[in-house]
């Protein structure tokens, strides 16, 4: 009897080991292996380039699990589901339906634009399937201004990766090109789109522009870039047109990016600013920069700091801006000058 219990418990650990075994990953392998061929199709449709190359590995490598891992599986599943909701199950485009049956087109995507994220684009999707070998020779091949569109289109990080693989002279041009895009009109994004699926345009529906680029996104690309190449990029684009190369400069270092900093550097940074630039910038900082400033302070310091902002008047917004601004710039100079670094993202700042 007692080797009995001994042998079950033995088969239970073994069982228990297996079940460990089987990854997220693998648990969404096995649930796509039991759906029939249309919808595990249609489930991979949704899915992104990145995601789809890991879920077919990982469908590769169970396909000897057995039934009390499947079981196993299935109980994970059912545990992660039961309090979803499928609210937010396409939600943009309901409200992008709703919107145009009660404005119209035209109206409905000028109201959207104002609150909207940026909404996907079929561009967007046909570009990240494609290898950045090959967005690298087709953005050679371009006009300038279409590339930019294109690029604008990308990740910043995937722009960033294949800019690397350009001339230094393409490189500038596309980076100034993506910060000074205006609106692109639909016709023109139906040209690219047909470009990309190598058909002709097809009678898109009446919109207004997409405001695609611009000064934010090219900061973003250029972050995403090694430190020597940011520094020559953006110093080619400042060349060009030293109003644009300021504003990505501005943008790529941000009053929020002060998390960044390590508590010593932080302190350092601190202890340089004068109080009446330090209360000010504070007002508009996020809870978490605060208490990370704060903490950087001796323990009087954050009080007194702490106090003054309570007991200060309202202050309009353009001041807090400055006065933001004005503690990025001392960063700036000791990030320069090597007396502080930035960890986290993919360039140092210049």
């Amino acid at each position: 009897m007692a080797e009995a219990t001994s042998k079950n418990a033995e088969n239970s650990n073994h069982n228990g080991k297996q079940l460990e075994l089987v990854t997220g990953r693998q648990t969404a392998a096995i649930l796509m292996l039991l759906f029939d061929d249309d919808e595990a199709a249609k489930i991979l449709e949704r899915l992104e380039p990145q995601e789809v190359e890991m879920l077919g590995e990982a469908m590769i490598s169970v396909a000897d699990v057995d039934a009390m891992q499947i079981d196993g599986s299935l109980e994970r599943f059912l545990q992660l589901t039961k309090n979803q909701t499928m609210l937010a199950y396409k939600s943009d485009e309901k409200v992008g339906r709703v919107f145009r049956q009660a404005l119209g087109t035209s109206r409905a995507e000028t109201m959207m634009n104002r609150f909207a994220p940026k909404r996907p684009s079929n561009i967007a999707e046909i570009l990240k399937w494609i290898p950045v070998k090959d967005l690298a020779e087709m953005v050679s091949n371009e006009p300038p201004q279409i590339s930019a569109v294109l690029m604008s289109f990308m990740s910043p990080e995937v722009a960033a990766e294949m800019l690397q693989l350009l001339p230094q002279v393409l490189q500038e041009e596309l980076v100034y090109r993506v910060a000074t895009l205006g609106p692109v009109s639909a016709h023109a994004l139906a040209q690219i789109h047909a470009l990309l699926e190598d058909n002709g345009p097809s009678a898109e529906e009446i919109a207004p522009p997409m405001e695609i680029g611009g000064v934010m996104d090219t900061a973003s690309i250029i972050n995403s870039l090694p430190k020597q190449l940011s520094q020559a990029v953006l110093k080619g684009v400042t060349k060009r047109d030293r109003k644009i190369g300021k504003q990505i400069e501005d943008e790529m270092f941000v009053f929020a990016d002060l998390m960044n900093l390590s508590n010593k550097d932080i302190g350092t940074v601190v202890r340089k600013v004068d109080t009446a630039i330090l209360v000010p910038a504070l007002r508009g900082a996020s809870s978490e920069l605060k208490a990370k400033m704060f903490a950087a302070m001796s323990q009087r310091a954050a009080e007194t700091i702490q106090d003054e902002i309570d007991e200060a008047p309202p202050q309009p917004m353009e001041a807090v801006i400055n006065a933001q601004k004005g503690v990025i710039a001392i960063a700036k100079v000791m990030l320069d000058n090597g007396e502080i670094s930035m960890s986290g993202g993919g360039a140092d700042y210049v």
